[in-house]
């Protein structure tokens, strides 16, 4: 009897060539047939934004001799509708985004990616993911690193990728979010951890136009602290991340000051 070749659709809010992307794929097709879709440009920290108001085009492009993919012009999250819906070569078995090259750990910031957005966007569709991120130096955030940079985390992200193919997840599971420190070896210990609250700190940084008109970059300053158990934490120690990441934003009913809070809420309309 033959052995079952699963299938998983490939994404990367970096877009086509980035080396992330191309690292992992080289990666794992070794254990699975791939399909690539990106956004046909960078289109990070764009959340889960689905393209409603515009039409989309879908491109089949050449990444190089053996490498080819769609791109669409949107989102992350567009692209795995797609991807999961229309691409002749589904159904697909798992969908997995990455390697993105910035880190993606917090509550914060996962709801800002467009690679978490991708993992989210799977799981809502009922298909497993895995989110895969990767610390690179601030230059590196928006021109994609070498691909020696990512060597050794694609080999460890097919790793886990096998292991979990054809697993069966919690239906309140998510995604499984893996974030690889800079300084990564064969070595490096793996924490499975809970989020932290926050890893950046955001602020407009203001400047001068040459005809002295204010304008603003939003930039994020690292947070260096966080509670142990948490992916910042583990990062900040230089130890592989994985989050799982559930798909319910509702807070727990039965924390006894959040049910203090809501009946004082749910008492005072009442009254109205």
């Amino acid at each position: 009897m033959t052995e079952k070749k699963y299938k998983i659709l490939l994404t990367c809010d970096d877009g086509l060539r980035s080396n992330g992307l191309i690292m992992l794929y080289k990666a794992l097709k070794k254990i699975a047939r791939v399909t690539i879709i990106t956004p046909h440009i960078q289109r990070s920290a764009e959340g889960k934004a689905i393209t409603i108001n515009q039409i989309l085009h879908v491109e089949k492009e050449v990444i190089s001799e053996n490498i080819q993919g769609y791109t669409i012009d949107g989102s992350s999250a567009d692209a795995v509708i797609f991807g999961l819906q229309s691409l002749s070569e589904r159904p697909f078995d798992m969908v997995v985004a990455g390697i993105n090259q910035g880190l993606n750990i917090s509550s914060h910031i996962i709801l800002t990616s467009g690679t978490c957005a991708a993992a989210f966007e799977a799981a809502y569709m009922n298909v497993p993911a895995i989110a895969f991120s990767m610390d690179v130096h601030q230059a590196n955030f928006f021109v994609t690193p070498p691909k020696e940079a990512f060597k050794v985390a694609t080999e460890l992200a097919a790793k886990m990728v096998e292991k979990l193919l054809g697993k069966q997840f919690p239906p309140e599971l998510a995604f499984f979010n893996v974030n690889f420190p800079k300084q990564i070896t064969r070595e490096t210990l793996i924490e499975i951890t809970s989020l932290a609250d926050r890893s950046l700190t955001f602020k407009p940084i203001k400047h001068k136009d040459p005809r002295e008109n204010d304008y603003y970059f939003l930039w994020g300053d690292a947070i260096l602290e966080a509670p142990p158990g948490t992916d910042l934490h583990a990062i900040l120690k230089n130890k592989i991340s994985i989050s799982p990441v559930t798909k319910n934003l509702s807070f727990l009913r039965e924390n006894k000051l959040f049910k203090q809070l809501l009946l004082s809420v749910a008492d005072d309309l009442n009254e109205i």
